[in-house]
């Protein structure tokens, strides 16, 4: 298998630059069905030889493999050419001034010939017919089929040593019979083969345009290209929401910024920085989101991704995700659990109530005896101008209550008459302490 993925792109090449490398072979020996020959020896000894590329030069190794390759070609093709010249023409006997047993015996000679002949395989039998019968020459013969001329003295020798025994019988026996025109008769026409070459020479173009958009279809499917990708940020206190082409929307929370690829076959979101959210439509491409050395993989649902410092948060409102760490370890969340990731572990948190899930797409903070310290953590995430905490003592405070993401401001502002604190705003920031009287858990 690694192998074969080592010479994948030189077999690459070789597909995306087939027309090139048969007309590089034709300018240099003049014979295009002689080049598409040569190229399809090349593929040939490519497949089984698998010989190693140069750096970034696979065209330049192809041409070379296919230059020698075309002049070991041409050299048999000369030696089989020799042998071919030695080849005796078909007998040429006078059927005038014969009695009745010789034409009998030249009609037995024909039958038997034709026979001989309609057992040759197809290609072979129409070289003959072509060469031998109506006398067109080899490279004729080669541009009426769409093969190279090295196949046509291949499919004569074939056809003359099934031939050869019945002609030394018929000098012998025969003072020559003109066997040619009552042979043709029976055998297909000049025109009937060539419009049957014509034929496949059309399926095989079709033929191989199929093979390389199969061969382009499976490669595309190993590596699983993106053919659309968006990069998409918030700032302090902004949301945005994305629309797929699919239906699958995601939602963008404050100071969040996330890329969203559409593959192939996969849809991949990364969550840069922040919080988003995703609600995903069903379709055959997987939907898998990256967090901070975390994967997300989608089973059907509604989830949100938290992006922290030290790692990632998830969260699901329905159906369930995958969630895997980058050391392996991976989990199955369902409605309303929540699991953190850090350090490569994966820890489940207290599941959360159906109003605290998702709040923040709904426009809303959800606190539940929420720490003072946590909650002003959650409400700093939407305001530029700093939020500190005097002590230890007040961050100790829980706060509860649900309150509008946009109205922060009003939130601060309202915080004295909810718990027993102090807002004070200066220059750096909102200052918020707590007041003489000890408070314990406030709610709105």
């Amino acid at each position: 298998m690694r192998e074969d993925s080592q010479n994948l792109p030189l077999l690459d090449a070789l597909m995306c630059h087939y027309d090139e490398l048969v007309d590089h072979v034709r300018r240099r020996f003049g014979d295009k069905n002689f080049a598409h020959e040569v190229v399809h020896e090349v593929y040939v000894h490519v497949v089984n030889a698998r010989p190693r590329e140069q750096e970034g030069r696979p065209l330049a190794l192809l041409k070379h493999i296919s230059t020698c390759k075309a002049i070991d070609l041409q050299r048999a093709t000369n030696s089989r050419n020799q042998w071919q010249e030695s080849v005796d023409a078909l007998p040429e006997i006078g059927l005038h001034h014969v009695d009745g047993e010789q034409v009998l015996r030249g009609k037995q000679l024909v039958d038997a010939l034709e026979n001989v002949i309609r057992a040759l395989p197809p290609r072979c039998r129409e070289v003959f017919v072509l060469h031998k019968l109506e006398d067109l020459s080899q490279d004729e013969v080669a541009t009426t089929l769409g093969i190279s001329r090295k196949m046509v003295v291949k499919h004569m020798e074939r056809a003359m040593s099934a031939i050869r025994p019945l002609w030394s019988g018929a000098q012998e026996d025969m003072d020559g019979v003109a066997l040619h025109q009552p042979l043709a008769a029976r055998l297909p026409s000049p025109a009937v083969i060539a419009h049957g070459a014509a034929k496949r020479r059309t399926v095989r173009r079709i033929a191989t345009m199929t093979a390389m958009l199969l061969l382009c279809a499976g490669t595309a499917w190993l590596v699983d290209p993106a053919y659309d990708t968006r990069q998409v940020t918030t700032g302090v206190g902004e949301t945005s929401t994305i629309s797929m082409a699919d239906g699958s929307r995601i939602y963008l929370n404050t100071d969040s910024e996330v890329r969203v690829e559409s593959r192939l076959f996969s849809r991949r979101m990364t969550l840069l920085r922040g919080e988003a959210g995703f609600d995903v439509a069903h379709t055959y491409r997987s939907f898998v989101v990256q967090a901070n050395r975390t994967t997300v993989t989608d089973i059907g649902t509604v989830f949100d991704v938290r992006n922290l410092e030290d790692g990632a948060r998830v969260s699901v409102q329905q159906g369930a995700v995958e969630v895997r760490s980058d050391q392996g370890q991976a989990q199955l969340l369902l409605a309303n659990q929540v699991l953190h990731s850090s350090g490569g572990q994966l820890q489940r948190l207290p599941d959360l109530d159906a109003d605290q899930s998702g709040a923040w797409r709904r426009g809303k903070f959800y606190f539940n005896g929420t720490p003072l310290r946590e909650a002003v953590r959650e409400m700093q995430r939407y305001l530029v101008q700093p939020v500190l905490l005097s002590d230890a003592r007040v961050g100790a405070l829980r706060l509860s209550g649900e309150y509008d993401i946009k109205d922060v401001d009003d939130l601060l502002r309202e915080l004295p008459t909810i718990l027993p604190v102090t807002v004070k705003r200066g220059v750096h920031g909102v200052v918020i302490s707590a007041n003489a009287i000890p408070g314990g858990n406030f709610s709105k």
